[in-house]
């Protein structure tokens, strides 16, 4: 260790004088609490985004095609050609449409979205396999069954073996006739997206077919990818596939201007919780002036022995360095000790009325260490500007002043 370090280690770890230590202290404890309130607060932006990402992704897929008029032509054969395309893991036709659904307790129905798929697909999808069930939409009666999550349940005051109706518009001879089925409740799901548990039924993609009168043709086709990070790659050659008679997008456009204000939301926070910071040096800085003025009589000795005022001006940024080091590295370690305490036992949980704000009935609190590296670097590097003025006063002391008064 050199000397500027060692002395400056020295007056950190024991000062003379008491105002001193309880003003570097209160420095510490500044710098601590506003790079923990960073921390989390990055945690909790990052968790919430790629929570609400995952889950859409879980729950859709990557890439969608779809026909303007709304009906798909041939479909089955277009989805095979789709399937084909190198880094295609499936191409699923589903079919989309508002509905209402009614329940023997609740007449006067919920408007929900109704969504067909091919129940074979929750073999590779962790969130459908939960969305489908185990019973996949069969009831041992034989009857057509749909499955709907918990807080949609909840508000139709039914489980697993209820009957339920679903009405949908259909169109006949170019006028919207209503079209009516009675389904059982085969499983009643918790994925945590709020838009699924709430408002979202699924059932089997021919049952939907048959409800519909669609004759077979799909209004969608969702495409999912081995490797998500090759979208921009898979995306042009299905455009390719799909001709100009389809349109082609992916989850990133269709969320666009969701994740967008999230990541401006994040770098706000960031800035604002960084002033935190920032006024915390400000005990740094007075920490400092008093520590050199209490140090004059030695800074004085040191100069008149021949010590270079370079080496008077780092033992003082040497020590408001190390106030900084002290004070992120312990703000990092309870930032992440809350992260991990919050997100493991899921302290930060919503009710439906803000669930349906968020989307989502809890949040992950995700420490992402680039965050980590980003925060301890403008916490020291706050620090080590806040020693510049004080250490420069130090260099200019004169060893006759230093002394006069001792």
């Amino acid at each position: 260790m050199n000397l500027p370090l060692r002395i400056a280690w020295r007056y950190l770890k024991r000062p003379t004088d008491k105002l001193v230590s309880a003003v570097g202290l209160v420095s510490v404890l500044g710098l601590v609490i506003g790079v923990m309130a960073l921390v989390i607060s990055m945690a909790l932006m990052t968790g919430y985004r790629d929570d609400l990402q995952e889950k859409l992704l879980a729950g859709n897929a990557e890439i969608f095609v779809y026909s303007i008029d709304g009906s798909i032509d041939r479909t089955p054969e277009l989805a095979t050609r789709i399937e084909a395309i190198p880094g295609v893991r499936e191409a699923s036709p589903v079919v989309f449409q508002q509905a209402l659904i009614t329940s023997e307790d609740h007449g006067t129905g919920e408007q929900v979205m109704l969504k067909g798929i091919d129940p074979s697909r929750a073999a590779s999808s962790p969130m459908l396999e939960r969305i489908v069930g185990d019973r996949r939409f069969s009831d041992p009666e034989g009857e057509p069954g749909v499955s709907m999550g918990v807080w949609l349940a909840r508000k139709l005051a039914v489980a697993p073996g209820s009957a339920v109706t679903v009405t949908v518009p259909t169109e006949n001879s170019g006028s919207v006739l209503p079209q009516s089925a009675a389904y059982v409740v085969t499983n009643v799901f918790e994925t945590g997206f709020f838009e699924f548990d709430s408002r979202w039924i699924f059932m089997p993609l021919a049952e939907a077919h048959a409800l519909l009168r669609t004759d077979g043709r799909s209004n969608l086709i969702e495409i999912g990818l081995d490797d998500p990070e090759q979208l921009d790659a898979v995306l042009p050659m299905v455009m390719a596939v799909a001709g100009e008679s389809y349109a082609v997008t992916d989850w990133r456009e269709m969320n666009r201007q969701l994740f967008s204000l999230l990541r401006i939301q994040q770098l706000v926070l960031f800035i604002v919780i960084g002033l935190i910071v920032f006024v915390s040096t400000f005990n740094i800085v007075s920490t400092l002036i008093m520590t050199v003025h209490e140090k004059r009589k030695e800074i004085g000795i040191l100069i008149s022995m021949g010590s270079e005022r370079r080496l008077i001006r780092r033992i003082f940024v040497y020590y408001g360095v190390l106030v900084g080091l002290t004070g992120t590295a312990a703000g990092i370690f309870l930032g992440v000790l809350a992260n991990w305490t919050i997100t493991e036992y899921e302290l930060i949980s919503f009710g439906p009325e803000i669930a349906e704000v968020y989307f989502v009935s809890s949040i992950p609190f995700l420490t992402r260490w680039t965050d980590v590296a980003v925060i301890a670097a403008f916490a020291v590097a706050v620090s080590f500007l806040a020693t510049l003025v004080p250490s420069a006063r130090a260099a200019r002391i004169s060893p006759a002043d230093a002394v006069r008064y001792e």
